[in-house]
């Protein structure tokens, strides 16, 4: 795990183990592609499938960019940007957020809120459709077509031109 200094934080998180759910993962590795991999206040970080350990990938910066897979019951591919804050409310649960272990990232915000002051934190959702039962490395073409959508949202996020 690398050492984070940057005040912005886009974290990807998923497993490439389990096809669709792996888009979080393949948005980072598309960012790290780009200008923004060198930037100065940026930190783009594989968080993988998260766990609490997500937790200490937050400490010190000022704003949280978390990229995940997501059921909304929207059409496959599709992109939300969701606050961090409407998540950890503890009477909604808007979004369905992708875990293929226990905790989701919503569990893991709501337990991070209890335990510590958290960042600014927005969640950048990709609608996989369904959840992903088996292992592939194959992301379908139909949710693969939401990473240059994540990227756009991303960048205006953190006020990058392009």
């Amino acid at each position: 795990m690398p050492i984070l200094h940057a005040p912005v934080r886009v974290l990807g998180c998923g497993s490439l183990l389990m096809g669709n759910d792996g888009i979080g993962l393949r948005v980072i590795e598309t960012l790290q592609k780009t200008e923004l991999k060198n930037s100065e206040g940026i930190d783009i970080v594989d968080a993988g499938v998260c766990g609490l350990d997500l937790l200490n990938l937050f400490d010190g910066a000022k704003q949280i960019i978390i990229v995940d897979a997501i059921l909304a019951d929207s059409p496959v591919g599709s992109v939300h940007r969701i606050e961090g804050k409407d998540l950890i409310k503890k009477d909604t649960e808007p979004f369905n957020l992708v875990s293929v272990h226990d905790l989701t990232i919503t569990d893991i915000l709501r337990i991070g809120a209890e335990i510590q002051l958290l960042p600014e934190i927005v969640v950048i959702g990709i609608e996989i459709g369904a959840r992903v039962t088996e292992a592939t490395l194959e992301i379908s073409s139909e949710v693969f077509k939401g990473v240059d959508e994540a990227i756009k949202v991303i960048r205006k996020e953190i006020n990058c031109p392009h």
